[in-house]
């Protein structure tokens, strides 16, 4: 399987257009000190219009000046890891992509430059480039060329880093392992081909990032730093940590690999500062001189660049000679300014922004770098040593001979000029072979690692091969488990239409149970109100019986008293057998009454015979289902004591009509109605009402009358009076009674 190529995707558009510097401006919080001398914070970032402004606090009217937009604004809560997501992990793609790329910090001294660009190492290992909070930018940046180079799985690449100062206008080598060339300064001479190029700069190629860690302690324990009053800790010295990765392109054949170089310079420079305020005397005041002296000759040349004048003066300081590519050339630029928003610091803090915004203006044309072949790059090499050689033997060969003054002094003053090109030839020289010898240790290392690569290879499809024939016999093993989970599938699926149908059988009884349940219990209650009727009813009945006794028993002290004032002796035996029919009588009430209690008796024992058969029947119904479900083998669901969360039942005399004819018939309105009274019917026709019993009494008084009118003659005109005396009262009691 071949890598993937995607890191060169950008680099085959070719080259892009002009653009602007990247400019960043990063304000810190203020210090403990800058509290306890109670400055104020002077300074306002607005991260969304991207711009900073600065309120001046010194002078009578409060001013406030207003700096940007600048590409990003970070405020005193930033962070390392949002400052290196948002403005350099790009950078770090690009370089994989072939092209050169710069970031330097800028700004007063103690407003925090090492800290963005080394940060804090944490020895834990337990972050990576993309979470540790305390890594500054070059750590960081190591880190993420590592990860995306593993990421991407390419098959050769090497990573070199170099750690370069230049104090004091001089160049010294951080890495150099030699006592003696730590005194020594490196010399600069300009490249047609890769520019400014430092002769004798050590290089060193790092695998992994506990190595740059390690070189930038290396490095940070030889670069010159002081205590000044405005930092404890104050830079002495530009410091340029420059990345270089060379990768194979790949897909291509042997022996005719093409080369992608990017390389990514990460400079942190001294900081600008007033010799008055920082206390610098003597030495520190010549070290702060000349850190003014190289960064005036940045803002001039940013000047320059800014008014696209003829002439830029790179050469007035060897820190804009390093710089030169990356200001107005071909190399992708960031710059990210770093203030204090201290108003002591205010001064410098608009400075800073002046030159940050100055810098915004520069242009630069990004291009790829070159690919060559290995060969090619080679036999380049060999070919510039032999020439510089040549040209080193002719110099030397020439005789001397004898010529005037004149052409002597000419002589010599072509002599001083092939002096200086000797030494610049020579300097070139020295570089070519150092080239070499990185050049051949990168040959020899790709060749051992093609020779492991191409070992791997045969491993691997060897272990290829097995891999199939354990293939193979996994998909077999995975037919068989198909079928097998396919019949098991299967089995499922029929146990669980059975549950489906056992459960809804279940629920079907256990809703009839309920139905027969609450009939059952509108059974109950009706019976208790019948007797409650009934009972009722024996109460009325008596006080009925009760009244018409002592009615009737009031009627005969009456007529017993009207007919001793009205009839004489010869009539007693007249009224002895009116009285004797009144006593029939009474005694035949006596009779119905007795009657009606026996008839009120045997309706309440229909009735209940009838409660008691309709329970039989549900009974007989609840054994025929308890029947019917083992022989079905259905399990009847527990019955539910509390039946009113059973919802959305239908009603029972529709259920009770689908699935049990046999049950007791329903009568014609189709629900049970109470009786109103237990007087109707045969038992009600059996009772004697009051009027029946006055009609009664009115006839034994008509026959009463039937016997006085044959009487005797003599008395039939006094009697016939008293008659119709008695017939009045008679009619009064009619009328009361």
């Amino acid at each position: 399987m071949k890598p993937s190529n995607k890191l060169g995707d950008s680099a085959k558009k070719g080259n892009q257009k002009k653009k602007n510097v990247n400019v960043v401006v990063r304000v810190r919080p203020l210090s403990d000190t800058e509290i306890e001398m109670k400055n104020k914070n002077v300074s306002l970032c607005d991260s969304v219009s991207k711009t900073v402004q600065m309120k001046s606090i010194l002078s009578d009217k409060c001013l406030t000046r207003s700096f940007g937009p600048f590409d990003k604004v970070y405020g005193p809560e930033s962070t390392q890891m949002k400052i290196y997501k948002e403005s350099v992990e790009s950078l770090v793609k690009e370089v994989l992509n072939g092209y050169n790329c710069t970031v330097f910090a800028y700004g007063q001294t103690g407003s925090g430059k090492t800290y963005t660009m080394e940060g804090r190492h944490d020895e834990s290992n337990e972050y990576t480039w993309d979470n540790d909070p305390t890594s500054g930018i070059i750590p960081r940046a190591l880190h993420h060329i590592f990860s995306e180079l593993g990421d991407h799985e390419l098959d050769y690449y090497t990573v070199r880093v170099s750690y370069v100062e230049m104090y004091n206008e001089q160049i010294f080598d951080l890495l150099s392992t030699s006592k003696s060339a730590q005194q020594e300064s490196l010399r600069i001479y300009d490249d047609n081909n890769k520019g400014v190029t430092i002769v004798g700069m050590e290089e060193i190629t790092v695998k992994s990032r506990d190595e740059v860690y390690k070189i930038l302690a290396k490095g940070a324990e030889k670069r010159r730093t002081a205590s000044t009053l405005m930092n404890i800790n104050s830079s002495r010295s530009h410091s340029v940590f420059t990345v270089n990765v060379m990768m194979r392109e790949p897909g291509c054949m042997a022996g005719e690999e093409l080369l992608r170089q990017g390389k990514l310079n990460l400079v942190d420079l001294a900081g600008s500062e007033n010799i008055g305020r920082s206390g610098a005397t003597e030495m520190r005041a010549r070290e702060a001189g000349n850190i003014n002296v190289s960064l005036l000759a940045l803002g001039r040349v940013i000047n320059a660049l800014t008014a696209n004048a003829p002439h830029i003066p790179y050469r007035e300081s060897k820190l804009t000679r390093i710089l030169q590519d990356s200001l107005g050339g071909k190399t992708i630029t960031t710059i990210i300014a770093t203030m204090s928003p201290a108003s002591s610091n205010y001064e410098e803090s608009v400075n800073t922004l002046e030159y940050a915004q100055r810098a915004k203006n520069i242009k630069n044309n990004p291009e790829v770098n070159q690919k060559i072949t290995r060969k090619a790059l080679l036999k380049e090499y060999n070919e510039e040593i032999e020439r510089l050689r040549r040209d080193l033997v002719a110099m030397r060969e020439k005789q001397g001979v004898y010529m005037d003054k004149e052409n002597y002094d000419h002589l010599i003053e072509q002599q001083d000029e092939y002096t200086a090109k000797i030494e610049e030839l020579e300097g070139r020289l020295d570089a070519y072979l150092y080239q070499v010898k990185k050049l051949s240790e990168d040959l020899a290392m790709m060749d051992e690692h093609y020779q492991r690569v191409y070992m791997n290879c045969h491993k691997a499809l060897g272990k290829l091969e097995l891999r199939k024939n354990e293939l193979e016999g996994l998909h077999k093993e995975l037919a068989e488990t198909k079928d097998i989970a396919k019949a098991a599938n299967k089995a499922l699926l029929q146990s669980e239409n059975s549950f489906t149908k056992l459960r809804s059988q279940a629920f079907d009884l256990q809703e009839k149970c309920a139905i027969y349940h609450g009939d059952l219990t509108v059974l109950h209650d009706r019976l208790d109100q019948h007797r409650d009727i009934s009972a009722l009813n024996d109460h009325l009945l008596g006080n009925f019986a009760s009244e018409r006794i002592h009615s009737i028993s009031k009627a005969k002290m009456e007529i017993q008293n009207s007919m001793r004032a009205m009839l004489s002796e010869q009539l007693k035996q007249i009224f002895k057998e009116a009285v004797d029919t009144i006593v029939e009588k009474m005694n035949a009430a006596s009779c119905i009454v007795d009657d009606q209690k026996e008839s009120i008796q045997k309706a309440a024992d229909a009735l209940t015979l009838n409660l008691v058969e309709s329970q039989n029947a549900v009974e007989r119904f609840a054994h025929q289902e308890f029947q019917r479900i083992q022989k079905t083998g259905s399990t009847p669901v527990r019955r539910i004591v509390e039946y009113e969360d059973l919802e959305d039942l239908p009603p029972a005399a529709e259920l009770i009509k689908q699935e049990q004819s046999s049950a007791t018939p329903r009568r014609a309105s189709g629900y049970y109605k109470c009786r109103e009274s237990m007087l109707e019917g045969d038992i009600r026709s059996s009772l004697v009402s009051p009027d029946t019993l006055k009609s009664t009494i009115v006839q034994s008084k008509k026959q009463l009358e039937t016997v006085e009118e044959n009487s005797t003659e003599d008395q039939r005109s006094s009697k016939h009076v008293s008659l119709n005396d008695e017939s009045g009262d008679k009619k009064g009691f009619n009328t009361t009674g």
